[in-house]
């Protein structure tokens, strides 16, 4: 197959897209430790699995190696990280491992994921806890500015995904970055305390809400490019 190479701007070296990223389908069968083999190292070089079942009605769920393996998010819900025995995941050298639960691996059901490797100019885990000061700058190592930053809350709690999109625009009389809210079905908002300003090639900035910087709360950060370095 032919490799399509990646021109992340911040990348030192050539980088493939299909060392970095892919989207994976297989079948359920209701076996534990499924190893499912995609060619991307998540255990050497860290990143996120992205899970979801194609055919019933079953949750997204999200594991990284930040939190580490078996700690579930999900995308459509403001709850904390869970660890749930059934799904099992673990990141290997060539992909990831699942468990017999119907999140992903339920017999007879059909499953995709998608998997980001962490690289420059591509994608960025961040871990963080929360000091509830504003404006915060937090570092990143993307080598570019970030296209999309998608922050979540870990440590419980019922607090939103925050999103930031250059797209989503500025909230004109205040001059506030906007926001979107990944779990939700909102219109954009601008609101300092979430965002507090532009992202740049080392770092993202964040205010005081308790959606992401709470005084002792634990987050983390999922960092894709999008802008130059």
């Amino acid at each position: 197959p032919i490799q399509q190479l990646m021109l992340g701007v911040g990348a030192k070296k050539k980088t493939y897209l299909d060392d970095v990223f892919s989207t994976y389908l297989w079948a359920g069968n209701g076996t534990s430790g499924r190893t499912i083999t995609n060619n991307i190292d998540v255990s050497g070089e860290g990143g996120l699995v992205w899970m979801k079942s194609r055919s019933t009605g079953n949750v997204n769920v999200l594991f990284d190696t930040e939190r580490g393996a078996n700690q579930r998010l999900r995308s459509d819900s403001n709850l904390g990280q869970n660890n749930t025995d059934t799904l099992q995941p673990s990141f290997t050298s060539s992909g990831f491992t699942v468990g017999s639960g119907n999140e992903v691996n339920g017999s007879g059901n059909d499953y995709t994921s998608w998997s980001f490797r962490k690289a420059p100019g591509f994608f960025d885990v961040v871990k963080y806890t929360g000091n509830g000061s504003t404006p915060r700058a937090i570092s990143h190592s993307l080598e570019s500015i970030p296209g999309c930053i998608m922050i979540k809350r870990t440590d419980g709690g019922s607090n939103d995904w925050m999103v930031y999109h250059p797209g989503s625009g500025v909230e004109s009389e205040l001059g506030q970055i906007k926001y979107l809210i990944l779990n939700g079905t909102n219109t954009a908002y601008g609101d300092g305390a979430k965002f507090s300003a532009a992202p740049t090639s080392t770092t993202f900035s964040v205010g005081n809400s308790s959606d992401v910087n709470g005084n002792g709360n634990t987050y983390v950060a999922y960092v894709f490019a999008g802008g130059e370095s």
